[in-house]
């Protein structure tokens, strides 16, 4: 039978059926083994990963969905619910109405992706529903596979894309769906001061044009064919389902969407006086007749005065002096902004803790071989008309994980081969590592000299930050490149292993300080809102250079106004820029996934349009061989994807050495004798002292051999068997259908086939796919297969018979208790019938009593009261041979009736 096309429920399934391979191994595994063994255990690995990779639009999103609906689907399969109760012991509770409902682990983490693409998605030129940040989630499984928690990590939420996006696309989904007719009721929407508005009326909702001050509606621009999007009611009604499912009472909800319609009016404020000649632009302040004003005050839960300070006014520490200055009219635009992003960063942060708080389940005390799936969905391979300092990160997220790739399938490969003395002859191939040297090598990368000049402060600018770029990076590497023109305008290009993208640095040096004012915090800090409250100790943490101060910031007490300050004092020189931070995370996840074994998942665009049934060969070539796939496809046909250590290998296989065994030897087992169950009669096996046991090379290379003869032996027997159905075929074809061959080819019995006996020469066993190393033993994929099935079908078999002895003896043990009632219960019955029949011959006979009682015991047979001299008398008159027949005399009594007067004697009895 041929495979199935690949699918991602195939690689979801890969990789579970992995995680349970490494889990059984380490299972079977005792304390003495693991002091004794040579080989680490980190050779076998429990843990998995997915990544999911492609261009922007590919369908990455989708895929992890499905991924996880898959694994879902797999983990409820799995008989584990009384470990499942033990170990989530304080599910969330949802309201529904005046009714608490318990949602399984499964729905809260499927449940979890429409929140985060509620607030982390948007629409682009290129997809409807791009993600703008990225995820890694840990789906964490008891050692019976069954789903326990999970937890989810992200990374760099675009936060640029929330005050400003150009002509075709969106902002993130939530603005529109809270703006959407018929997603709040009236009371809420009046309450929110959204009644009576849409997208077009709010500053951020609308796409910015090319001048950059003329605004034009962000409506449906999108020239993709894909409009799934556009109902925004109905995905605000999933969103809130998804809240109730995570624990989100309707307060909270209402708390969110109250400060997202807060940023909504706050980003319509504008300047008084900001854009007239007469004003030297050292003094601006907002413009208090403006109609979103009042509604921005009053949802943000602060006053006039404390706003218009907080973003037309800035104060820093100058020694041990506190310096307050006023900021001009672009200044106090960009405080707006920040403060928008910030509140807004510190929502969607909130909301990725109060997820994971719901989905994580309770893992105290859980065993060390509990494992994880890791499934990676970030953003992919970004080249715009104009690149910016988001694009450069993203592209580098895009470079590490590519060289993550080449290290698996390229450089690992062969430095393992060639350690465990395979055959295997060495490919070149493409290395990416000056690319990353040319990002982030320490004092000579560009995110580290970005770094170096946002240390300055206000010394540098984005001017200098490029000319420094340009000396350091020009003469030292040959993918970075800048013409003339180029550095006239600020620009520069890198050749990427996906293609050159130019850069505009325009704004790079404030995206990678990503600072929020001080006054933003204290403003929050100050509101009559416990919810922005909570968002003023985010954005004092990350401040602070802090991202984990945020983690279930819900439970704790609102922050003093001092507290604040006190935090958000601090040298611009020890703060993480955002560029260090985004290199620190990934890292990190670098390190996560070298832990686990990795799968791939490419998705394809088949055009630029996103339309069906379209196939553009150029574009999907271009994909595969940017993504390094072509030359993934060229090593993978001649490596060994499945490998095992010699103990692992013994324990998975070796329940076939004792059927190959049997099947070389032409031994048929026995029939079964009699078995005893019990615990006295079955005791356990013990393990031989170490001293004792075999070589486990030995006992593997032994076991490699008898494998490779029987595969050699199977490959003959299919052999025989086309040429024998060839022959069939010819003779089918030549012989007449006459009466006499039809009959002699359909009525006869088949003539028996030798079947050839598995060969007992030496075989090589690396033709058959198997080569034996110094500490592991290599299989090819359709080895890896062929020998998978035989051992499933060799469990089978045993399991089948062991549970046929057991239902045999359970069988008999039943039979033998109705054998010993049904006799029990026979003899009373028959007594009882008996007197029964006794007393109604009583009853209706009138004759005398010696006569009743003649009668009683001719039926019940006792004709020996009878005395034996009228019995001898009737045997001396039947003394010779005679003839007779039996004669029934009733209830299942037989008399001989003969053919002299013997047969009167009879009847007088």
């Amino acid at each position: 039978a041929t495979a199935p096309p690949p699918h991602v429920f195939g690689v979801a399934d890969a990789a579970y059926r992995g995680m349970m391979r490494g889990l059984d191994f380490v299972r079977t595994r005792t304390e003495q083994d693991k002091k004794q063994d040579d080989v680490s255990s980190a050779d076998v690995f429990a843990n998995q990963s997915i990544l999911v990779s492609g261009e922007s639009g590919a369908g990455k999103t989708v895929t992890t969905r499905y991924i996880m609906q898959y694994l879902a689907a797999l983990s409820k399969k799995v008989d584990d619910s009384h470990l499942y109760h033990q170990n989530d012991r304080h599910p969330p509770q949802l309201l529904d109405g005046s009714k608490n409902n318990q949602s399984s682990i499964e729905q809260r983490v499927l449940q979890s992706n429409t929140i985060l693409e509620s607030f982390g998605n948007a629409r682009t030129l290129r997809n409807d529903n791009s993600s703008r940040f990225g995820k890694f989630i840990e789906l964490r499984f008891s050692e019976r596979g069954r789903l326990m928690g999970a937890s989810i990590d992200t990374y760099l939420l675009e936060k640029a894309r929330i005050v400003s996006h150009t002509c075709g696309e969106r902002t993130y989904h939530v603005f529109y769906q809270v703006l959407a007719k018929g997603s709040l009721s009236a009371a809420d929407r009046k309450n929110f001061f959204i009644h009576n508005t849409s997208a077009e009326d709010f500053a951020i909702t609308t796409a910015m044009a090319a001048d950059g001050k003329h605004k034009q509606s962000s409506g449906n621009q999108s020239q993709l064919c894909q409009s799934g999007f556009d109902d925004h009611a109905k995905m605000f009604g999933e969103l809130r389902t998804a809240m109730n499912v995570m624990g989100l009472t309707r307060q909270e909800q209402m708390e969110i969407f109250r400060v997202v319609c807060g940023l909504l009016h706050l980003s319509n404020l504008t300047l008084e006086d900001a854009f007239l000649d007469a004003n030297d632009g050292e003094e601006c302040y907002l413009n208090k007749n403006h109609s979103s004003l009042g509604p921005a005050l009053t949802l943000l839960g602060v006053s006039y005065e404390a706003l218009n300070t907080a973003v037309t006014r800035v104060q820093f520490k100058a020694v041990d002096e506190l310096v307050k200055k006023h900021l001009n009219s672009a200044q106090a635009v960009r405080a707006v902004q920040a403060l928008i992003k910030g509140a807004y960063d510190s929502i969607f942060s909130l909301l990725v803790n109060r997820v994971n708080s719901s989905i994580v389940g309770s893992f105290e005390g859980r065993h060390s071989t509990a494992a994880f799936i890791g499934l990676l969905d970030i953003f992919g391979f970004e080249s715009f008309d104009k690149n910016s300092f988001e694009q450069l990160c993203i592209n580098y997220c895009n470079e590490s994980l590519q060289q993550q790739f080449n290290r698996f399938v390229f450089k690992l490969e062969q430095q393992e081969y060639k350690r465990e003395g395979i055959n295997w002859e060495f490919i070149e191939f493409a290395d990416n590592q000056d690319i990353l040297d040319l990002i982030d090598k320490k004092h000579g990368g560009i995110l580290t000299i970005l770094d170096e000049q946002c240390m300055l402060g206000m010394r540098c600018n984005d001017r200098t930050f490029v000319s420094a770029v340009y000396d350091k990076c020009k003469s030292s590497s040959d993918r970075f490149q800048a013409n003339t023109k180029q550095k006239a305008q600020g620009k520069f290009s890198i050749r990427h292993y996906a293609g050159i993208v130019e850069y505009d640095t325009a704004g790079f040096m404030e995206k990678n300080k990503d600072e929020i004012p001080m006054e933003a915090s204290e403003l929050f800090a100050n509101s009559s809102c416990d919810f922005i409250r909570h968002l003023a100790i985010v954005i004092a943490s990350k401040m602070h250079g802090n991202s984990n101060d945020n983690n279930n910031t819900v439970d704790k007490p609102p922050p003093q106004s001092s507290s604040i300050k006190r935090r958000a004092f601090k040298s611009s020189i020890s703060r993480v820029s955002v560029g260090g931070q985004f290199a620190c995370q990934l890292q990190k996840l670098r390190r996560r996934i070298d832990e686990t074994h990795p799968h791939y998942v490419r998705c394809l665009k088949p055009n630029d349009q996103l339309r069906p049934d379209r196939f553009d060969p150029n574009i999907v070539v271009d994909q595969l061989r940017c993504g390094g796939i072509l030359e993934a496809i060229r090593v993978s046909r001649a490596g060994f994807p499945q490998r095992y250590t010699f103990e692992h290998f013994v324990a998975r296989f070796g329940v076939l050495s004792s059927t190959l065994n049997a099947a070389s030897s032409g031994y048929q087992p026995c029939r079964p004798q009699r078995i005893k169950l019990g615990p006295i009669n079955t005791p356990l096996k013990q393990k031989a002292p170490l001293k004792y046991r075999p070589d486990p090379k030995k006992e593997c290379e032994t076991l490699v051999k008898l494998i490779a003869r029987w595969i050699v032996t199977e490959r003959e027997k299919q052999t025989q068997g086309i040429l024998e159905d060839e022959e069939d075929e010819e003779t089918c074809q030549t012989d007449s259908l006459s009466p006499r061959s039809f009959w002699k080819n359909h009525q006869s019995p088949p003539k028996s086939k030798k079947s050839p006996k598995i060969i007992q020469t030496p075989v090589e066993v690396s033709k058959v796919g198997i080569q034996v190393g110094a500490t592991k033993v290599f299989l090819l994929q359709e080895t890896f297969d062929t020998i998978e099935r035989v051992r499933g079908q060799v469990l089978s078999v045993n399991a089948t018979k062991i549970a046929s002895l057991i239902r045999m003896f359970l069988s008999r043990v039943r039979y033998l208790a109705m054998l010993r009632a049904f006799r029990r219960d026979g003899k009373t019955k028959t007594r009882r019938r008996l007197a029964d029949e006794i007393e109604m011959l009583r009853s209706a006979s009138d004759t005398k009593e010696n006569d009743c009682n003649r009668s009683v015991n001719t039926f019940v047979g006792s004709y020996e009261s009878k005395s034996f001299s009228h019995l001898e008398k009737m045997s001396s008159n039947c003394s010779e041979p005679q003839e007779f027949q039996w004669v029934s005399v009733g209830h299942g009594r037989f008399v001989k009736r003969g053919q002299s007067a013997c047969f009167d004697n009879f009847q007088a009895l």
